[in-house]
Parts: structure tokens; C-alpha cells; sequence
């Protein structure tokens, strides 16, 4: 038998090094074609599967996604309201960095010079780059298919799609029949798509938001699979009621119906065979639409869905604990699909090794449908640290908090006096000015440390870390109270009428 030369014993090495690095990080080095990318985007969702643990729940399709690819178990929002988070999707950035944290109100006209939103680069490096939209009224879009939502803090126009989208920031517009999956990748601006071209396709799933709790709950009493409210474990936070247990049930059949919507995009996508080739990321851009979860920076508000299926690149049925953020989704993309990510990108390759040298991710509540608030929070795999630097602004300091998110049931119960501390949070006239959880002992949050002798550093460390981050980022706040000049701000602020006196 003749002897290996030292090259080929150290390709062999060599060979087995990547082979075991791709071991450690459950990504299988093959090189093929560029992939094609469908990006599932959840509306207003909390990861209510039952792959991560939710018995009540029917959600096969997104299990059967989860057992084919990566689940990340610390995933995190930007934002706990749909508009920022959406523009970080697309960036690969935190709102702030580019100055367009407020949610519907003043928008940037455009990015800040040498940042780039993702649609561009891959239409560029010759991507078709394809919005869906469902056919029929605004409503039925929002229940049924894809509403095409893009919802972006910078460069608007005029509305193309609905009333919450902006420029359309996709070459193409894909007209479906949420009734005919035939219709997803075949047919009308599909067919412009050139012989081997891949695309990056995107799909707004807004079936589980708060419109679509009753048609969600009548679509699973249709199918035997609806909630029992009996059944329905009420968190801490929430008072045991009549409407609570209704909310929460008819929520989590909106869940199950949203997987029903999911399916169809894994069905067409099967069906036209792009499968094997495609990398499939489903996500949420923050919580629930329910009190305490969306506009809030608690983990119900911030903590979502991530999972990743790319076949013959990611091994199957796998779990990632490591901390990751919604920034992240562009940056993974651009990787996947071999395109330079840019410098101004601050997320890291989800597929890479670089999630293990993350120690903490952040997150932001700025202004809310133009009223004004502020507060941060930043996340370690041990601690939440959230920073109120208006206190003296409620959480339901705006008329969305007030009229869709608030159990109305809960706060007759406030004004009575009847709820416990931790369920009157909520509806207090004011904030306490910061607060931190032990992620490890209590992950509902239901305990603030904050002001526990025994947390004193741990809270100390952990503003110096938020505030040296938004040194570092350009995280700059309006100065209320001093363009006010007034020592507390009023709750029915407007962020406009600020900026105005601002650049003045």
C-alpha cells in the first residue's frame, strides 16, 4: 500500500477539521447554486407552537418546518411594534442606528448614506426579488394568504399595497388565490422570473393578528380543533375573567390558523419543486397583539419565532439556544446567497459560528402611532434589563394600548382595586424608571429585581452596557422634557411636534 505525500494527508486534515466545524455548527458544507429564499413573516405572532411546546395549539406545518431545520429558542425583535422591526428585517439593523425608531409617524425619506436595504442588493446581484399579495379586499388579505405589508420606516411614496405599506421595495408584485396554491409561484408576474434566475420571495402572513382572533376562531370550531377556554393556562400578569380566557383561546386559534396559511406557501413551494433548493426562514417581527406583549419590551413582547429549513445546508430537527435578533435575517441572507454583506450591517450569519461570541442583544420602544415615549432594553442569556427614560409615561400611553390591547374586563378590575401588583402594572399612571429579570429563575418576569441590594451590580453593569451601546450606534433620544420645558411630559405627546421644536 503506498504511502499518503504530506499534501494529501493534509487535505485529509484538512478536510476533517471543516467536516467537524460544520459538525459543531449543524451547517453542511456543499457547494451548489445560488439558493432561492422565501422569507415567512409572521404578523404580530408569540412562538404558540407546538414545537416550541404549546399543547394547544394545531401547528403541523410549522412543526413539520422546525423537525427539517433550525430552531432558535432566543430569538428577539428590535421592536415591540411592527414598523421598526419590519425596516431592521430589511436593513440588518437596529432602527435607531438609522434614525427611524417611531412608529407611525415622522419617517426618514431615506437611508443614511452607505446603508442599504436588502431587496436592492439581491436585485442587484441579479435575484428576482417578489412581494405576494392575496387576491380580494384589504381584509381578506389580511386573513387569508399574504397582505404584501412592507410597513418601513424610510422612503414611503405613496401606499401600493395597503394602507400600511410603503415603497414597494420588491421588482415584483405576485397576485395569489390564498384558494389555489397553484397560483403562489406560477402565473402572472411569476412567469417574468428568467430560466434558473433565483428569487428572494416574501410573503406578510397577518392571519393571527387581533382582526383575525373571531374568523380564527370560528375557522377552528369549523374543524374540530378550536381552544378550550377551560384549558387555557392565564399567565401571572393577566386576571382569571370571562373576556381573558376568550381572548387568549380565540388568540391561539388564530395561531393555528396562520400555520393553515403557512402550509400553503410549503405546499406551492413543494409542489413547483424549489424546495430542495431553497432556504425558508419563518419569523415573527414581535409579540401577540395583546396587552402586556405587543408595545412592550418584556419577553412577551419582544420574543419570537425564529426557525431556518435549507435542505442539504442545514441538518435536520436541531435546536439553537444561542442569543439572536431579527438583524440577523439580512445579513443571513446575503451569506446564503454568496453577496458581500455590508459594513453598516450590524447582524451577524445565523448559519455561522459567530452567534456563540454574542453576549447580549438589544431592543427598542420609541414613539407609538406619533406619541411620544422611549425606553430600552438590553438581553444577556441570563438578564433582561429594561431602561424607562420617561417614567413618567404609562404603558398605555397611546390610543392603540388603550382601544386593542387593553382586556377591558382587567381594567374594570384595576379601577375596583382588585388586581394584584404584578396584574395592575399595567395600568399604573406611571413606569418605574427601570427594571431587571432573572431570565433563569423567573421567565415569565413576573419579580423586578431592580431594586434588590443583591442586584445592584448586575444592574449597574447592565446600564453601562445599554449605554455605551447607544454611544456607540448613534441611539440618540429627543430631550422632552427640555423642548417641553416642563418637568414631566404629557402622556398625549406627539413625536412630530417634538422633532419640529427640535430643529428649531
Amino acid at each position: 500500500m503506498k504511502r499518503m505525500t504530506r499534501t494529501t494527508m493534509a487535505l485529509i486534515l484538512l478536510a476533517l477539521v471543516i467536516f467537524e466545524s460544520c459538525k459543531q455548527q449543524k451547517v453542511i458544507a456543499l457547494p451548489q447554486e445560488r439558493p432561492n429564499i422565501l422569507l415567512l413573516f409572521l404578523d404580530d405572532m408569540d412562538p404558540d407552537f407546538g414545537c416550541y411546546g404549546n399543547t394547544l395549539t394545531t401547528t403541523p406545518n410549522i412543526d413539520q418546518l422546525a423537525k427539517e431545520g433550525v430552531l432558535f429558542t432566543r430569538a428577539y425583535a428590535t421592536a415591540p411594534v411592527c414598523s421598526p422591526s419590519h425596516t431592521s428585517i430589511l436593513t440588518g439593523c437596529y432602527s435607531t442606528s438609522i434614525g427611524a425608531s417611531n412608529h407611525r409617524s415622522s419617517y426618514i425619506d431615506k437611508l443614511p448614506e452607505g446603508y442599504t436595504i436588502l431587496t436592492e442588493l439581491m436585485s442587484r446581484a441579479n435575484y428576482f426579488t417578489v412581494n405576494f399579495k392575496s387576491n380580494g379586499d384589504r381584509m381578506f388579505n389580511k386573513i387569508y394568504g399574504a397582505s404584501a405589508k412592507t410597513d418601513l420606516n424610510f422612503d414611503r411614496g405613496e401606499p401600493e399595497n395597503n394602507g400600511e405599506s410603503g415603497k414597494e421595495v420588491f421588482d415584483y408584485l405576485q397576485i395569489i388565490d390564498p384558494m389555489n396554491i397553484a397560483t403562489y409561484f406560477k402565473g402572472g408576474e411569476w412567469d417574468k422570473k428568467g430560466a434558473g434566475q433565483p428569487f428572494f420571495a416574501y410573503a406578510n402572513i397577518e392571519t393571527a393578528k387581533k382582526h383575525g382572533f373571531e374568523p380564527g376562531r370560528i375557522w377552528a370550531k369549523e374543524r374540530g380543533i378550536a381552544v378550550d377556554s377551560t384549558r387555557v393556562e392565564i399567565p401571572q400578569h393577566y386576571a382569571d375573567t370571562d373576556e381573558v380566557r376568550h381572548v387568549l383561546a380565540s388568540s391561539l386559534d388564530a395561531v393555528s390558523h396562520a400555520d393553515f396559511e403557512v402550509g400553503k406557501f410549503l405546499n406551492a413551494l413543494e409542489k413547483s419543486g424549489y424546495a430542495k433548493n431553497t432556504l425558508v426562514i419563518l419569523l415573527s417581527d414581535h409579540g401577540a397583539t395583546l396587552q402586556r406583549h405587543k408595545q412592550c419590551l418584556w419577553q412577551s413582547g419582544i420574543h419570537v419565532p425564529l426557525i431556518l429549513r435549507w435542505p442539504g445546508h442545514i441538518e435536520d430537527s436541531w435546536t439553537n439556544t444561542e442569543l439572536a435578533s431579527i438583524i440577523d435575517i439580512a445579513p443571513t441572507i446575503l451569506s446564503a446567497a454568496k453577496i458581500p454583506v455590508p459594513q453598516t450591517m450590524e447582524g451577524l450569519n445565523l448559519l455561522g459560528d459567530a452567534l456563540e461570541t454574542r453576549n447580549y442583544v438589544f431592543a427598542t420602544r420609541d414613539g407609538m402611532n406619533n406619541f411620544f415615549d422611549a425606553s430600552r432594553t438590553v438581553i444577556t442569556k441570563d438578564y433582561q434589563y429594561i431602561h424607562h427614560f420617561f417614567p413618567e409615561l404609562p404603558f398605555r400611553s397611546n390610543p392603540y394600548a388603550k382601544r386593542t390591547l387593553t382586556f377591558e374586563s382587567m381594567l374594570e378590575l384595576y379601577k375596583g382595586d382588585k388586581l394584584d401588583t404584578l396584574q395592575a402594572l399595567y395600568f399604573e399612571p406611571e413606569k418605574v424608571p427601570y427594571e431587571l429579570y432573572d431570565l433563569k429563575k423567573d421567565g415569565e418576569e413576573t419579580k423586578n429585581i431592580a431594586f434588590n441590594p443583591e442586584y445592584q451590580e448586575e444592574v449597574k453593569k447592565m446600564q453601562e452596557i445599554l449605554f455605551e451601546w447607544q454611544k456607540r450606534t448613534g441611539d440618540s433620544i429627543l430631550d422632552a422634557r427640555k423642548l417641553l420645558n416642563v418637568p414631566t411630559v404629557p402622556i398625549n405627546t406627539q413625536v412630530d411636534d417634538l422633532l419640529k421644536l427640535n430643529s428649531k
